[in-house]
C-alpha cells in the first residue's frame, strides 16, 4: 500500500496563508552627520521572527533592544545578507525585542540628505505553517483514500472527520494521509 502524506495548514479565526507574514520596511534621510535613529520602531512578541531581506545606506544598523532595556547594534548589511565575500545568507531575530533603525556616520562621511532603506519579513508566533500538495495523477482504474488525521505532539496522529474543533489549551496539528492499494 502506497501512503502520501499531506500537511494541511489550518488557519483559524478567517486568517488565510498570505496573511502568515508581514512585509514592510524602515526608511529615512539623514539630516545631520551624526548618529541619527529612525522614528519608526518595530516591536517583536515572544517567537515572533523578523528577516531582513534587502537594505541600502552607507553605515546602516538595527538597534536591537531587549525586555530589560539591554540592546545591541547589529549591522544592517549583515542581517540582509549582503556580505562581503559574496554569501548571502540571512539572519533572523527572534522576539521579543524592539528594533529601530539608525545611521552612524563614521568620522562624518554619511553626507546630509542619505536615504537608508531596509524590507523585512515579520512571521509572528503561531501563524506559520507548512504547506504542500499531493498532485492525484489521473488513472482510469482504482482508487485512493483521503483520510484526516490531528495531533498535539506532530508524532502520534489519530484519525478525524473534518467539523469543527475547539481551540483547547493544546496546538493542534492536521495532515491528510493518501493511501492507494
Amino acid at each position: 500500500m502506497k501512503l502520501n502524506i499531506l500537511t494541511v495548514v489550518v488557519l483559524f479565526a478567517g486568517s488565510v496563508l498570505s496573511h502568515a507574514a508581514e512585509y514592510g520596511y524602515l526608511s529615512f534621510t539623514t539630516t545631520t552627520t551624526d548618529i541619527e535613529y529612525d522614528d519608526e520602531t518595530i516591536t517583536l512578541n515572544a517567537g515572533d521572527r523578523i528577516e531582513f531581506t534587502a537594505s541600502s545606506g552607507f553605515y546602516s544598523s538595527i538597534q536591537l533592544t531587549m525586555p530589560d532595556s539591554s540592546s545591541i547594534n547589529l549591522s544592517l548589511e549583515r542581517l540582509a545578507g549582503n556580505t562581503t565575500n559574496g554569501t548571502l545568507t540571512r539572519a533572523q531575530i527572534a522576539g521579543p525585542c524592539v528594533l529601530q533603525m539608525f545611521e552612524q556616520a563614521s568620522g562624518g562621511l554619511t553626507p546630509i540628505g542619505t536615504v537608508s532603506y531596509a524590507s523585512y519579513k515579520i512571521t509572528r508566533a503561531g501563524t506559520e505553517n507548512s504547506s504542500s500538495y499531493i498532485t492525484v495523477p489521473s488513472n482510469p482504474s482504482g482508487n485512493f483514500e483521503l483520510k484526516l488525521q490531528t495531533s498535539t505532539d506532530l508524532e502520534t496522529w489519530s484519525s478525524t472527520t473534518p467539523g469543527v474543533f475547539p481551540y483547547g489549551d493544546n496546538a493542534k496539528f492536521f495532515r491528510l494521509v493518501m493511501e492507494t492499494p
